[in-house]
């Protein structure tokens, strides 16, 4: 009987261990009274001042983009440029850049 109760607890305890929803993490930062938080982020292999990333301001997700941190220039998927003294997610994404050399 002993082992059978801990069958059912060891069963239900791998039940609710596997439907626990995944972390997910951002890094945010509030600038100018705004909620900036990186959702997804990935760094360029080739040149490693250059990231693709995923930004939300105050809750509202913006379309992947590039960003280049030696340019301090924002594109975005049809191709318009911004630079970082218009949008201030970029400072937030390069600040995770560190120059080499």
């Amino acid at each position: 009987m002993l082992t059978s109760v801990l069958k059912l607890i060891s069963i239900g305890l791998l039940l609710w261990l596997t439907s626990v929803a995944p972390a997910r993490a951002e890094f945010c930062r509030v600038v100018d009274g705004h909620r900036i938080c990186i959702v997804n982020i990935k760094r360029s292999a080739k040149n490693y001042w250059q990231y693709q990333a995923m930004v939300s301001i105050d809750g509202s997700e913006l379309p992947r983009a590039s960003y280049d941190c030696r340019e301090r220039l924002i594109t975005d998927l049809d191709g318009n440029t911004a630079s970082f003294r218009s949008r201030q997610d970029g400072r937030i994404v390069c600040s995770l850049y560190r120059r080499r050399g």
